[in-house]
């Protein structure tokens, strides 16, 4: 008996200890998720969107089909089919079990593609039919109503689609295959169309099968987050390329500056879709958590538990500087406690001007060859390098009387019209210009001075052109300044006359043809008509003027261009004495590719004729070559330069309006290629010591300084652009911002002009990745037609890692939102609602640097306003792009691991089995030790939403953490330390809502000291049932009654808050 006892008892302590045991041992709470692939290939896109999901309790695997069978299947949760499998042996070899897995409990994800793959009856369908495209622009879905656990797969879809509809509609998927459709008999339908079940979840047995419709998810664009994949090209992509076709040729007069329209129709990343893809992938792990576990669990890509949100500056025009609206636009949203993200360019340009200039082409072959370079580091917008004044700043003429966009066509003749030739007499080569203006300027040649160059980097083993002198006005015999009446004076230098010096030709817009005599003093004779035929040389209109000896008899020809493009021969008739040039009456030799004809003589391909050189309204220098007589001329196309220009082939463009003049301007012995012409912008480096606004730039630079304020880099590449110019242009602008006493560590930065490299997709990431930038937040994606902010692709954008095994720090990619309009047919605000419902962040671009910032001040303060209401309504946490940013690599990376010990877990389930309502009780912490580095203090500020599924609907779930948010649909809470969740019918206490940054948070005897760890904007918003008193320096606290909360709001270095209960 005492040994029975003994045994008894023994057997107790045993239990005892196991259990005891149990109660230190952790059990995971994990959804198993397969991807299963077609042995080793699979559809990178559609993988990126499972393996960056946010969903935060998820284990997934990539793994092979071929052999798994259902012994194996069993132990996953949820398994995923990847396209590639469609029609597939191993498919055919594996759907048995993947049905006799849904049979016992699991739950399987279908593409649209897999619908005549499996039995009908096993997806729940009376029939499998085509869904037939709607007749309407806007699909009609209709949603029936749903449970807590399916809902979030439909409100994605909802969501989406009502955007979709109201801002972009079918006419821009011209050919979208609608795939498949049911007729349901057992299955559930979340979304239908004209009758027809798009999206559908069939209970077969104790598991589900879902089937996706085409069009959400969507392969029709690009949409994976290696901007590469993702896409079915058999979707209807190749109806839009036929479409685009007709519209990608380049039109009449901005051929070489609408890069825009002339881009080649191919595929392209699609921002809009790639995000509501990836969010209804996300929502179906949140639907498998549901089904399994009764919750799920969601990495918040924001703060503590709530999305984020910024203002996107991009810094650049030289009128922003001048009349400091960086300081303006930053006092502004001080106001409204708000913070904006400013990236600095390189090149800072007058926004909208159009300049007369030159440029010069130095040769780098012969002068019976020449070669060119074409783009040179400081082009920017054009080609070359502008000749400069011994200061360094470019010889510029007339202003555009209009406000023109680099894309526009420029309707009128404005150009820099040059001659070189020794007009002072000094022995060293002088510029002459002709303006639209009708005047002449002199530059006075001022020989070799390299040091005006030294802020246009010239290719390699080049020397630099000459430098000229301040322009003056070309003067008459009585002081006054040369001026043609009808303006547009294009100008030629004649050869020297009785008394040595060269004379004038001169064109105007009327036609006429003038010369005006060299008196030999630095003056000139009134222009007088030249004689042509027994008549006045003219042509129809803006004549342009060039002198050569074009048929070869020795005799100096005229040659003139007029506005239709047509190119005249005056052919040069010996003069008796030495007396003035006369000529034959002229004649047509042919019509150029463009406007406003520009011609120079010269031999281009050595076979001892003169060919002509023509400029045009297009920007280009087209050569035209001699044949066997003077009626038979050739266009042997642009002069060509080794790099790409911005429409993606070689042609040297500089501007508009081009004019060829051809000279050594370098004194190596080869013909240079000057270019008068029409330059947009004018940029100039804002490290140049001539930068025009030095002064209010160092006085905003101290400004960002004082306001914590990371600027980072604004870079301008285009989409044609070499690695090699690339990584000039990335060095470059690095060094910029050394010499401007700016750091750059671990910066971000967007796209001037929005532009990546086209042929190349992602050279310019790997370019910037390189220099050290871990974040892009606006670029187009190459052969995207449309910029960010566009309704058609960049409607929804979600932030992601850019999926490159050549990458060796992260990249991360995100788009800014759609332009604000407040209502009308054209209002946006349902796109920023749609986005918050789902908890998406949101950051808004605005240039504040178009025009002065008073007369614009007005059109910015109804955004500013509606999005700082928009924070408050949805608590969202305003911060700068870099916090932003640091933020979503924290969520992105960090893994949140939900667990409890196997003993609170069987205490659990035996509570619930005794009926006494339904028990949870586990442990969420963020596991941050595979964030990367880039990501900084905000690895301490991830946070989750966690949303009930039909198993807690009726019970209301609490967290133990500091900050938290509950809404009727979800929790929110901060990971900043392990949480602990539970099924909780107390009410709430006082705790923190958000917090914008890092914070610290001590409790001690009824007082908080709570610690804001980051500099610049810090808030947190307080809830207390009790009122409550707070301490600190410069702080901003406003209370809510109703709603029993406080915003704290603190601008500057790190603060500490003291909250009495």
């Amino acid at each position: 008996m005492k040994r029975l006892l003994s045994l008894i008892l023994a057997f107790g302590g045993l239990l005892l200890v196991t259990a005891a045991v149990l109660f230190f041992i952790p059990k995971d709470e994990r959804v198993t998720f397969l991807y299963a692939t077609d042995g080793d290939k699979y559809d990178r896109g559609v993988f990126s969107h499972f393996d960056q999901s946010l969903a935060a309790n998820v284990k997934l695997e990539r793994r092979a089909v071929n052999g798994l069978h259902s012994d194996k299947l069993a132990k996953y949760d949820g398994i995923y089919l990847d396209p590639g499998l469609d029609g597939t042996p191993a498919l055919e070899e594996e759907r048995e079990a993947l049905e006799h897995y849904v049979q016992n409990g699991g739950h399987l994800l279908l593409d649209n593609a897999f619908a005549d793959q499996f039995p009908p009856e096993f997806l729940g369908a009376a029939q499998l039919v085509d869904v037939k495209p709607p007749q309407t622009d806007k699909p009609a879905f209709a949603y029936p109503e749903t449970d807590a656990n399916l809902r979030g797969i439909q409100d994605v879809f909802r969501l989406f689609a009502d955007n979709f509809n109201r801002h972009i509609g079918m006419s821009h998927m011209p050919g979208f295959v609608w795939g498949k459709g049911l007729v349901p008999s057992t299955a559930e339908t979340l979304v239908s169309l004209d009758g027809v079940s798009l999206l559908t979840v069939n209970r077969a047995g104790k598991g589900t099968v879902m089937l996706n419709s085409a069009f959400l998810p969507n392969r029709y664009f690009i949409t994976g987050f290696d901007l590469q994949s993702g896409m079915d090209p058999d979707a209807g992509y190749q109806t839009l390329q036929e479409q685009r076709k007709p519209t990608t040729t380049p039109r009449d007069g901005i051929k070489y500056f609408d890069f825009k329209q002339g881009l080649p129709p191919e595929p392209y990343f699609q921002f809009a879709f790639a995000s509501a893809n990836a969010q209804m992938r996300t929502a179906y792990l949140g639907y498998v958590g549901k089904e399994t576990a009764g919750y799920s669990i969601t990495k918040v890509l924001g703060t503590h538990g709530r999305p984020a949100m910024a203002f996107e500056n991009h810094f650049e025009a030289l009128p922003a500087f001048q009349e400091k609206s960086g300081i303006q636009w930053a006092e502004l949203l001080k106001q409204h406690d708000m913070i904006p993200s400013y990236s600095l360019v390189r090149g800072s340009y007058a926004w909208g001007e159009w300049h007369e200039d030159v440029t010069v082409h130095l040769n780098e072959g012969t002068s019976a060859k020449p070669a060119f370079t074409g783009q040179y580091a400081n082009s920017f917008y054009g080609s070359g390098a502008r000749l400069a004044g011994t200061d360094g700043k470019p010889l510029t003429l007339a202003l555009y009387p209009e406000y023109k966009e680099l894309a526009n066509e420029i309707p009128l003749p404005y150009r820099a019209y040059p001659a070189i030739a020794d007009w002072t007499g000094d022995g060293k080569p002088d510029l002459l210009a002709g303006s639209a203006d009708g005047t002449v300027t002199l530059f006075p040649g001022q020989g070799a001075q390299p040091a005006a160059y030294v802020n246009q980097p010239l290719p390699d083993g080049v020397a630099a052109p000459d430098a000229f002198g301040a322009g003056q006005p070309v003067r008459l015999a009585g002081g006054e300044p040369l001026r043609l009446a009808a303006g547009y004076a294009a100008i030629a230098a004649a050869p020297p006359g009785g008394n040595g010096v060269p004379d004038l030709i001169i064109g105007d817009a009327g036609g006429k043809l003038l010369r005006s005599r060299n008196l030999g003093n630095g003056t000139f004779a009134p222009p007088e008509p030249l004689a042509a035929g027994g008549g006045a040389a003219a042509v129809p209109a803006y004549a342009a003027p060039a002198w050569g000896d074009l048929d070869g008899d020795g005799i100096p020809d005229l040659v003139v261009g007029d506005g239709d493009g047509a190119v005249h021969w005056f052919r040069g008739v010996a003069a008796a004495g030495g007396g003035a040039p006369r000529f034959e009456e002229g004649r047509v030799l042919f019509r150029a590719a463009g406007r406003f004809a520009a011609p120079s003589v010269r031999d281009m391909n050595g076979d001892g004729k003169a060919d002509l050189v023509v400029g045009t309204n297009e920007g280009d220098v087209r050569v035209y070559e001699q044949g066997a007589s003077m009626s038979e001329w050739t266009d042997k196309g642009p002069l060509t330069g080794s790099t790409l220009n911005q429409m993606g082939n070689h042609a040297l463009v500089g501007g508009h309006n081009a004019v060829p003049l051809w000279y050594d301007i370098n004194h190596d012995g080869k013909d240079d290629l000057l270019v008068g012409q029409l330059e947009f912008g004018l940029p100039v480096t804002v490290d140049d010591p001539a930068f025009p606004h030095t002064q209010e730039l160092q006085e905003f630079l101290q400004y960002a300084k004082d306001n914590y304020l990371e600027l980072y880099p604004h870079v301008f590449v285009h989409g044609y652009q070499s690695d090699e110019q690339e990584k000039q242009e990335l060095a470059l602008q690095r060094e910029s911002f050394r010499k401007l006493g700016l750091p750059w560590v671990n910066p971000g930065t967007n796209q001037h002009t929005w532009r990546i490299n086209n042929d190349q997709r992602l050279q310019t990431l790997r370019n910037e990745s390189e220099q050290d930038i871990w974040f892009n937040f606006g670029f187009r994606p190459s052969y995207n037609p449309n910029d960010p902010r566009a309704y058609t692709d960049y409607m929804w954008g979600t932030p992601f890692l850019l999926q490159d095994d050549q990458l060796k720090q992260p990249m991360l990619l995100y788009t800014p939102l759609v332009g604000y309009t407040a209502d009308g047919p054209y209002a946006t605000t349902d796109i920023y609602e749609a986005q918050a419902k789902l908890d998406m962040p949101l950051d808004y671009m605005e240039h504040i640097d178009q025009i002065p910032y008073e007369s614009k001040k007005a059109a910015f303060e109804p955004f500013v306003k509606y999005f700082d209401a928009f924070r408050t309504q949805h608590d969202y946490n305003f911060m700068t792009e870099q916090q932003m940013a640091r933020s979503f690599l924290a969520a992105l990376t960090s893994d949140v691991r939900v667990q409890q010990s196997w003993g609170g877990y069987l205490v659990g389930r035996l509570k619930d089995k005794l009926g006494s309502g339904l028990h949870l009780d586990v442990k969420l912490t963020a596991d941050t030790s595979a964030v990367p580095a880039q990501a900084g203090a905000y690895t301490s500020a991830v946070g989750v939403r966690i949303e009930p599924g039909a198993r807690y609907a009726a019970h209301p779930l609490g967290v133990d953490a500091d900050i938290y948010k509950k809404t009727d649909t979800a929790l929110y809470a901060s990971l900043r330390k392990p949480a602990r969740l539970f099924v909780n019918w107390q009410d709430e206490g006082a705790h923190l809502i958000r917090a914008n940054g890092p914070v610290e948070l001590d409790k001690k005897n009824g007082v908080w000291t709570l610690r804001l760890t980051e500099p610049g904007l810090q808030q947190v918003k307080l809830y207390s049932p009790a009122p409550v008193r707070i301490e600190g320096e410069d702080l901003k606290i406003e209370r809510s009654e109703a709603e029993r909360t406080y915003t704290i709001t603190h601008y500057g270095q790190q603060a500490a808050i003291t909250i009495h209960f």
